[in-house]
């Protein structure tokens, strides 16, 4: 059971290759709970494969790398189930040598919210958030048509003061804050959102998220009860995927030629705008993806990795896919 040493995964020390995990290093299981890794065994394997998923991610490792995955029984049980009698259904463990032999679609739940350790910011994940994606050319903000008040609101209860300038034909609200948010962000990387920032508690990233959303406007329809998000830059829609993954996001991504832009679609049963419908409760968990094809690949190096948690479990990827 093991992946490929190329494989990236989270751990308290941030990403690491599966080659340089060490015994004793903290990764986090399918709960999202850290957890201390007791064995490493590194060999090479002659029989290796590639499970791509219909989001286009992909985890690799020898044919005896296991997944805890949904089944069609499982599925149509979740849907009768409505969250009115316990769910007592358990999830089946298939290695990637028992999926080579089935024709059944089967799923893997995203992971549930990644509990990683609290992080000292320069500046308040929401403002950072707001203002990392929202800042124009002369220095100024502007809050979308509709939503200056929370946005206000927020600056306000992390010390800033709000300057209004005039109100612009689109409805959006120009406003400048003080201190300037510049004056607390000294050597950040233009186009990149750092990591601290993407690797702080649940709480810190879900107001880094929310900042995010504010930025821009038309970033929810009431109609459909979906967000989106859009970028030109790839490293930056990746960043936003690996946020909305790491709070147990299921999205969806495409590059649209014509627009030249990134654009990443979701639900969320998390609270993240004020105009935000009701939420519901999730059953069991917040989303599936898909197996979608098993690619075979030549002998390569593997690593096994084992680990203090009760079903041994470790995330794998920038979708933080639950592997054994």
């Amino acid at each position: 059971m093991a992946i490929l040493a190329n494989q990236k995964i989270l751990t308290l020390d941030y990403w690491k290759l599966a080659q340089d995990i060490k015994k004793g290093d903290i990764v986090f299981d399918k709960q999202g709970e850290p957890r201390q890794v007791t064995l490493v065994q590194i060999y090479r394997s002659d029989n290796c494969y590639s499970v791509l998923f219909n989001d286009f991610l992909e985890v690799a490792g020898d044919e005896n790398l296991g997944f805890l995955v949904e089944t069609a029984k499982y599925r149509k049980q979740l849907y009768r189930y409505k969250g009115v009698l316990k769910f007592r259904q358990k999830l089946n463990f298939k290695k990637i040598k028992d999926l080579l032999n089935t024709n059944e679609r089967l799923s893997i739940p995203t992971t549930d919210p990644i509990n990683l350790p609290h992080q000292n910011l320069p500046v308040p994940p929401f403002i950072f958030g707001f203002w990392f994606f929202n800042l124009k050319p002369k220095n100024y903000l502007a809050a979308p048509r509709g939503l200056a008040k929370p946005i206000y609101e927020k600056f306000k209860d992390h010390g800033y003061l709000i300057k209004e300038g005039k109100k612009h034909r689109n409805g959006e609200n120009r406003f400048i804050t003080t201190p300037s948010i510049e004056t607390h962000l000294a050597g950040y990387e233009k186009h990149r959102i750092p990591n601290n920032y993407l690797l702080a508690s649940k709480e810190q990233r879900l107001e880094l998220l929310q900042g995010i959303l504010y930025a821009k406007p038309k970033q929810y329809s009431r109609t459909t009860d979906t967000f989106r998000f859009t970028s030109k830059y790839r490293v930056i829609a990746l960043q936003v995927q690996g946020l909305l993954e790491s709070l147990g996001h299921r999205i969806k991504v495409y590059y649209d030629e014509y627009r030249n832009h990134y654009k990443i679609t979701f639900r969320s049963k998390l609270r993240l705008m004020e105009n935000q419908l009701e939420l519901k409760k999730p059953l069991v968990h917040n989303g599936r993806r898909f197996i979608e094809n098993i690619k075979t690949l030549p002998a390569q190096l593997c690593v096994h990795i084992e680990t203090n948690g009760p079903d041994n479990s470790y995330l794998v990827g920038e979708g933080f896919i639950a592997c054994l």
